[in-house]
């Protein structure tokens, strides 16, 4: 079950459902069996037993999971074969996602490429002279120095989020958010 993709004739399901129960999902397609207990999912996720039950109910009463409690232990299985979302098929995507510094730095990078674009155009426009038929030198000046000192703010930005997450890391500091933790 490594490759999950949607059943033919089967609804398709809402993206932000996907994603935010993405580590449950994952789970199934990760393990060798089909039906997994609740242990077994918790051990995938970043989320507290109690969390993962509740997600799952919520899946299980839009008829995405289906579950049977046999005995002792509640057993949970997909219904409807979802597809992994781009962030597992691609994880340097999730890491993006997650990361404030990286996504601050990836900013500061596509900023640099402008940049050095239209650099290279006012160098171009400025060699052949074709200012007085497209873009002025000045402007294509203006723009670059404009792009290169917000990459700048946007890697400098990048860096210091990394440096404080850092910080916090070393000194033991741990700020979470989780809109789960509210109920």
């Amino acid at each position: 079950m490594d490759n999950l993709t949607p059943q033919s004739g089967a609804e398709a399901i809402d993206p932000y459902l996907k994603e935010q129960n993405e580590g449950i999902l994952y789970a199934f397609a990760k393990e060798d069996h089909r039906v997994l207990t609740t242990p077994e999912i918790v051990e995938h996720v970043d989320l507290s037993r109690r969390q993962v039950e509740r997600r799952l109910k919520n899946l299980r009463d839009q008829g995405i999971v289906g579950t049977r409690k046999p005995g002792r232990t509640r057993l949970w299985w997909l219904e409807t074969e979802v597809e992994e979302p781009v962030s597992v098929q691609y994880p340097i995507l999730k890491l993006i996602q997650e990361r404030l510094s990286l996504q601050l730095v990836v900013l500061g990078v596509l900023l640099g490429i402008v940049t050095v674009i239209c650099s290279t155009a006012a160098v171009l426009v400025a060699s052949y002279g074709f200012s007085n038929y497209f873009v002025d030198v000045e402007v294509l000046l203006q723009a670059t120095l404009l792009f290169s000192l917000t990459a700048v703010m946007f890697l400098l930005m990048g860096g210091l989020v990394a440096g404080t997450v850092w910080l916090f890391d070393h000194l033991g500091i741990e700020i979470r958010y989780n809109p789960d933790d509210s109920q």
